[in-house]
């Protein structure tokens, strides 16, 4: 899409009532493909072992930050697309200046990359770009304006209420200014990430109906080895009964010890998952009755698992007990 086709196409659809902010990009985050990442130079930051340094890449219009709400923490947006007497731009991200500028001014200085030297005239806050709970990852983002894409993607900020109101507008405004050209994939935001991200939900899916199994399994499993124990200390159950002890204090002793080894491995297991969920999880946020529920429903099974075989053992007559030792 050439210079004056994207400037014209956004003209038109930022007038629209039902868009707020609109934007022309070479790219989607959080895209099955990834962002693109390019090797570059940048004044001050020189490397002692020969090597480039690297960052993910996109190619924007001015409006970019404002459509997806990525606040402009220092300096400003790119020039106007008709402009042409603005230097080649780059606006990067507070990673990117953390890790190559330090302490320095970043505006002002010149990254030098495949397409020549561009000037750095903005900082924004760091982002999503490849996935949920990545780390901080740097990014330069390149002017559209100095390197107009053959396709584009339309990323435009509807208005409450009014999304499929936009996604209409858009469609009849581009048919409006070309007839030819092809414009597929029209989708919100949400679809697209429930789309690209699928690989990541089949694990999750997967475990939605292997969980129940898994559960009676466990349970199957506390059974078998409760029960195997208590056979094998009949004779303590005996000698237990015989000086006085009653059935509720000799099933609360073996249910005491299975949960409590049931315990240390539940504990470590929800270690473990908190520390999963952190790294996967959209900024970092956990499902707190996940975490408090599940635990719960697993100690529960647990508990009677351990019980039925301690409550069977329970009854066995002491003196019956003893003579089969």
């Amino acid at each position: 899409m050439s210079r004056n086709l994207a400037g014209r196409t956004l003209e038109r659809i930022r007038a629209l009532p039902s868009v707020e902010a609109a934007a022309i990009a070479s790219s989607v985050p959080l895209d099955i493909h990834g962002l693109p990442s390019r090797v570059f130079t940048v004044d001050g930051h020189a490397r002692t072992d020969g090597g480039f340094d690297e960052a993910l890449t996109n190619i924007v219009t001015p409006g970019y930050f404002a459509a997806l709400g990525i606040p402009v923490v220092s300096g400003s947006d790119f020039a106007d697309l008709n402009d042409p007497s603005a230097p080649r731009q780059a606006v990067v991200n507070e990673e990117f200046v953390r890790r190559y500028v330090g302490s320095g001014e970043p505006l002002g200085r010149r990254i030098r990359a495949r397409g020549g030297p561009y000037a750095i005239t903005g900082v924004v806050r760091n982002s999503l770009y490849n996935a949920f709970g990545e780390p901080p990852t740097p990014i330069i983002y390149f002017s559209y304006r100095d390197s107009p894409q053959p396709r584009g993607e339309i990323h435009a900020y509807a208005r409450a209420g009014h999304e499929a109101a936009a996604g209409a507008d858009i469609l009849r405004i581009m048919r409006e200014l070309d007839p030819d050209l092809p414009v597929f994939n029209l989708r919100s935001m949400t679809r697209h990430v429930d789309t690209n991200l699928i690989f990541r939900k089949i694990p999750a899916q997967m475990f939605t109906v292997l969980g129940p199994l898994l559960l009676v399994l466990a349970a199957v499993g506390i059974y078998a080895v409760v029960a195997y124990t208590v056979s094998l200390r009949t004779r303590e159950v005996g000698v237990r009964i015989a000086l006085g002890a009653t059935a509720a204090q000799v099933v609360r002793h073996f249910v005491g010890e299975s949960l409590t080894v049931a315990a240390m491995g539940a504990v470590l297991g929800w270690s473990l998952a908190l520390l999963v969920a952190m790294d996967f999880a959209p900024g970092g946020r956990v499902d707190v009755p996940v975490f408090t529920i599940v635990p719960a429903i697993l100690m529960s099974v647990a508990a009677l698992a351990c019980w039925v075989p301690a409550r069977r053992a329970a009854r066995v007559d002491a003196a019956v007990a003893l003579k089969n030792e």
